[in-house]
Parts: C-alpha cells; sequence; structure tokens
C-alpha cells in the first residue's frame, strides 16, 4: 500500500462514516464476546495507521504491529507498536487474549495460511480472534487496485479457514443496507464498463451526507449480536480458541 493512502486513511479515520461505522461494529462485538472483570493483552495484527489502537485500548493492555514503515509512522501516535510480519509475528506462544485482524488478509503480500497459522499460535487457549476482510470477488473495485487486493472472501470461504481448534461463535456480512448503494456505484467497474484505475475511494464526504451515511450505518450495532446479514461490503467473524485438553 502506497505511503499517500496510509496518510489519507489516518486523515480520515476519526471522522468518516465506515470507519466510524465499523468501529460500533467492531466494539458490540467485542463486549458481548469478551470477558468481563479480566485485564486483557490484545494485539491488533496489521494495526495499520493505528485507529483501533484507541478503541481497543478501552478492554486492555494493546499493542499493533505491521509490516509498514508508512503505516507505523502513523500508528505510533495512537498508540503502543511493534514492526513485524502477520506471516512470522515477534510474540511467543498463547501471548494474547484478543487478536483482532481487520482488513489484512486480503492483501497480495499476505500469506493466509501462514497468517492465520500465526494467529492462533499467539492467542491464548480461550481466547478470541476478530476477523474482518472485504466481501465477494466480484465486487472488486478500483479501490482494490489502490490496496493491492489478492482476494475478497465470502462468508463461507472465511468460516473454511479455521480448523478444529477453534469455535466460530459469529459470522455475517456487514455494511448490508448501504450494500445496495455501494453496488450501484461500483457497477460500471465491476461489469467491465468503466476502468478500474487504482485509486482509492475513501475521500471525506461532505458532512451532511457522512452523518446520513453513518447514521444509516449504525442502525447494524443495534443489530449485530442478533442477525447474521445475508450480504454486505465486508465479512466479519469472531471466533475463541479452545482450551487444551490438559486445561
Amino acid at each position: 500500500m502506497l505511503k499517500r493512502q496510509y496518510e489519507n486513511i489516518f486523515k480520515n479515520q476519526d471522522n468518516h462514516w465506515w470507519y466510524k461505522g465499523m468501529r460500533a461494529i467492531n466494539e458490540s462485538l467485542l463486549k458481548k464476546y469478551l470477558p468481563e472483570n479480566k485485564p486483557l493483552k490484545i494485539l491488533d495484527a496489521g494495526c495499520g495507521p493505528g485507529a483501533a489502537l484507541v478503541y481497543l485500548s478501552k478492554f486492555g493492555d494493546v499493542v499493533g504491529v505491521d509490516i509498514s514503515d508508512d503505516a507505523l509512522k502513523f500508528a505510533k501516535k495512537r498508540g503502543k507498536v511493534v514492526k513485524g510480519d502477520v506471516s512470522d509475528l515477534p510474540f511467543k506462544d498463547e501471548t494474547f487474549d484478543v487478536v483482532v485482524c481487520l482488513d489484512v488478509l486480503y492483501h497480495k503480500w499476505v500469506d493466509l495460511k501462514k497468517a492465520l497459522s500465526e494467529l492462533k499460535r499467539v492467542l491464548k487457549p480461550g481466547g478470541v480472534l476478530l476477523i474482518r476482510e472485504p466481501a465477494f470477488d466480484w465486487f472488486k473495485s478500483s479501490e482494490d487496485i489502490a490496496s493491492a487486493t489478492k482476494h475478497r472472501f465470502t462468508k463461507n470461504e472465511v468460516k473454511g479457514e479455521f480448523d478444529n481448534s477453534f469455535v466460530i461463535k459469529k459470522i455475517t456480512y456487514v455494511n448490508f443496507f448501504l450494500f445496495p448503494f455501494a453496488l450501484i456505484k461500483r457497477i460500471p467497474e465491476v461489469v467491465g464498463f468503466k476502468k478500474k484505475r487504482g485509486v482509492s475511494d475513501v475521500q471525506a464526504a461532505s458532512p451532511f451526507l457522512n452523518k446520513i451515511l453513518l447514521f444509516i450505518f449504525q442502525k447494524e450495532q443495534s443489530l449485530i449480536n442478533y442477525v447474521n446479514f445475508p450480504f454486505g461490503t465486508s465479512v466479519i467473524c469472531v471466533a475463541q480458541k479452545k482450551y487444551d485438553k490438559k486445561n
């Protein structure tokens, strides 16, 4: 990912409707599935510019890891970070109670199998893993070229990557209500009428439009723990690592 994209994300993460809506959904899921009254050690794997470090700190002691120096330059302004590859994490076995990996595994430079193996390795038995990835490979657009997307996932594909050492607690598509509008916007590129340009579509909306889109998106926050949406622009999964038999 280019340096200017990290800068663009950093500038928009606090107020952009998409980031704020996703943040609200992540927090709702974490509040439901994380243990209460326990100091938690949390890893943000592939932290990028680091927005998640801020809200994850509500749940415990957080460290972010990313392979990009450009990303870490921004992330260190928001919390504790170290340089590292999600396919070869610089942490001991069973270090973390919670591992969060948001929009990371779809990139061309990520070895999916190795990354998932590493996320499992550093997670304690009984620990919670939250993964979010872009949905539907046919939904690729200029944003995916700009972000070096290798693959966008279906819910079944994400589910199929977990072995029997995990129990899936929740898996659903998100950004359901706004999906039709996103599809209309992307149709010219999806069907080939418009060339994908490799330019990020994450731009600051007008304050009025941003409020409307955020209002619609945040409706999912109140439903996410009760509903599995049939489609959306992203797929999100919460899984718990099983305890060893000896435990």
